[in-house]
Parts: C-alpha cells; structure tokens; sequence
C-alpha cells in the first residue's frame, strides 16, 4: 500500500501540482483559509473594489467591464453583484463549452433572462476539437482550449469592445491549494496565466502544428498590449470566495438550477455542470494525481466550516475516481476514437505509482485516503 501525504485538515495530497504544506502539515490552502478569516479585512478590500469602480464605471451606461460567465453559480453572482449592488454596467460573455451539457444550456439563457446582455463566442469546432484531442493525449488535459480559451479569447473580445477591465471569478491557487505568487496582488499578469492556468505551455508553441489563423483565439497578446489595453482582476480578491453562497445567490436571482441528482464523482449537484469533458478532465486529475472530484468539493466543504474531516473521508472512499460509463460513448465520438485508443490515452496519465491498471479504462488506487 503506497502511503499518501494529505493535508492535516482537508483531503488535499502532496501530489497536488504546487501545493505546499507547513510545518503541522496544513496545505496552503487550508493556511489561506484560516488567514482570510483572522487576518484579511474584507471591508477594506470591498472599499478598493468601490474605488475601481469608481474608476472604470461608464457615465453613459456603456459596458464598463467584461464578466466571464457560463451561467455557473459564481460567474453569475459575481455578474449580478457587479450590476445590482456596485452599479457598473457589466457585458456577460461566454466561451462556449466544448461539449455543452442540457442544464448548462438552460442556466445560461436562464442567466440571460435574468437581465444581462451577454455575447457567446463559438469558435471553429474543427480547430477546437482538434486542440482538445492533442490536450487530451499529449497532456493529459482534454479541456486544454477552453482553459486557454477563457483568457485569451476573452481578452481578445475585451480589446474588440475596447472594454478594460475584466473581472473572473476566484483565483484557484490561492483557494485550493497551489502557488501563492497571487495571493496578495490585485491583477492578473501573463506569467500566472501561462505557468498556472497552462500548465506552462504558452499556445504560441502549438504554431508547430496549427497557423496564426487557427489560433486567432488562443494566442495571448504581448507584454505590452496587455499592460496598456486591459486589466484582470479576480472577485475572491474583495469578498470571500464561497461557492455555495454563490449557488443560493444564483438561485434566487439568476433561475440557476443543479442537478436533480450528484455529478459523477462526487456526493455534489451544483458545480461545473456546462460541459460533459469536465468529468474526463476530472477523472484524469484523479489518474494523475489520486485526487478527484469529491476530494475537492469535500476539501472546500471543510474549509468553510461546513463538514468535519471524518465525514469528508467517508464521501472521498464512497466517490471520487468513479468511472465515467454513462459519457464514455460521447467522449470517443467527440475525439473520433475507438474505445482501445481511449484507454490507452487513459493509461499513458495514470499514475502507476498510485494505481493498478485494470481493464476497460479503469484502475484500482494502491493507496488509501485517510
């Protein structure tokens, strides 16, 4: 049995890319967590957030600020709290899922409905897909341009409509564990684009293989143009990030709906519902890594003080690495594969280390979560 690190408070492993741990064993995140409850004044933070905008804030009613959103519970609070409570005049856009699911179709038009103007940017599927196969089996990562996408191309559009200020939603590392280079800056640079939400791979080296023209959304301007043409910035920098809060907020004023039922792998109904190639995204951060789905949702759980640690194992062993059968068909007709080639993209990301290979894309852990 091979002997897992996890943080000493939530579930979060050592194998977590760029996560670290203190002294008594506490994960970053879990030290970000406790220090934004004694240390950080959100009213302060909230009053810098007034101040942009103040700044920013069109005196004709013109869009004043771009709010990446899907129709997910955080893009649409942070998009309602931006117009209802701190008056600015948010655009919504979205880039469009790779592989849309019905519910996340139907929160996005219910986010429309709500009140916002909204624009969907639907790129070449043919290019689309083709990056997410290469994603898929050289990196691991089958949701590769739509990770790159949700910057670049939104970027992109904020330069088209000459608006210059973007505002996403939680900054990640700090939350769930990774780099803390972000924690305490107010803008987003092209370094922690490139190193943290890439993965490293800046798209400029997918030009070996695919034109300028291909890539028109998913090549990141320069230093300079994004210094001088627009800002980034992350909402969990001025109120406490908390995504249940947000699903109530969602609910009651965006007609958000969940799941009638839990997502696959994991005991939750609420969380990244768009597109069906975030579950093989998750089930391959469980190959790579040994933890998937559950463990993160439990992870954010015990943070914010709502399950204890015992609990969390309990629902971690009960669900995280489930199989995808349900989506398995979708997945090989989407990357035109047969189901030998799926699994051994499968088998080239599993971690050996951690796992036993079995048969038909599954594995069998050599660890146990504790």
């Amino acid at each position: 049995m091979v002997e897992m690190k996890y943080c000493t408070r939530c579930l979060m492993p050592a194998t977590r890319p760029r996560i670290t741990f203190n002294d008594e064993g506490v994960c970053n995140a879990c030290q970000n967590a406790e220090n934004k409850k004694k240390n950080v004044n959100y009213s302060e933070r909230w009053k810098q957030l007034e101040e942009l905008c103040d700044k920013y804030r069109s005196k004709d009613g013109s869009f004043d600020i771009l709010v990446p959103c899907s129709g997910g519970k955080d893009g649409s609070t942070v998009a309602w709290k931006l117009k209802h409570e701190l008056r600015m005049h948010p655009l919504a856009i979205t880039l469009l899922p790779q592989m849309p699911t019905p519910i996340g179709k139907q929160n996005l038009e219910n986010f429309i409905k709500s009140g916002f103007d909204h624009i969907g940017i639907s790129v070449n599927p043919q290019i689309y897909t083709r990056l997410a196969k290469k994603g898929f089996i050289e990196q691991g990562r089958p949701k590769l341009p739509f990770v790159v996408g949700i910057s670049t191309a939104i970027i992109k559009a904020a330069m088209m409509f000459k608006i210059s200020w973007i505002m996403y939603g939680e900054e990640g590392e700090s939350e769930y564990g990774g780099t803390s280079t972000q924690a305490n800056r107010i803008k987003i640079d092209r370094d922690y684009l490139v190193n943290c939400y890439y993965d490293g791979h800046d798209p400029i080296e997918y030009l070996d293989e695919f034109t300028k023209e291909d890539l028109k959304w998913w090549l990141l301007p320069s230093w300079d143009e994004m210094d001088g043409g627009v800002f980034l910035t992350h909402w969990s920098r001025f109120e406490d990030w908390d995504p249940y809060e947000h699903y109530l907020i969602a609910k009651k004023y965006c007609g958000f709906q969940a799941l009638p039922t839990r997502s696959i792998g994991t005991y939750t109904n609420f969380a990244q519902l768009d597109d069906y190639l975030q579950d093989l995204h998750i089930y391959l951060m469980y190959l790579k890594f040994g933890f998937g789905r559950a463990s993160a949702d439990a992870s954010i759980d015990i943070r914010r003080g709502a399950m204890d640690r015992k609990q969390a194992v309990a629902l971690v062993k009960a669900y995280d690495g489930e199989y995808l059968e349900p989506l398995i068909p979708e997945y090989l007709e989407y990357f035109g594969m047969t189901k030998k080639e799926f699994d051994k993209v499968l088998e080239k990301w599993t971690n050996k280390e951690l796992f036993e290979i079995l048969e038909g894309g599954r594995v069998k852990p050599k660890f146990e979560v504790h």
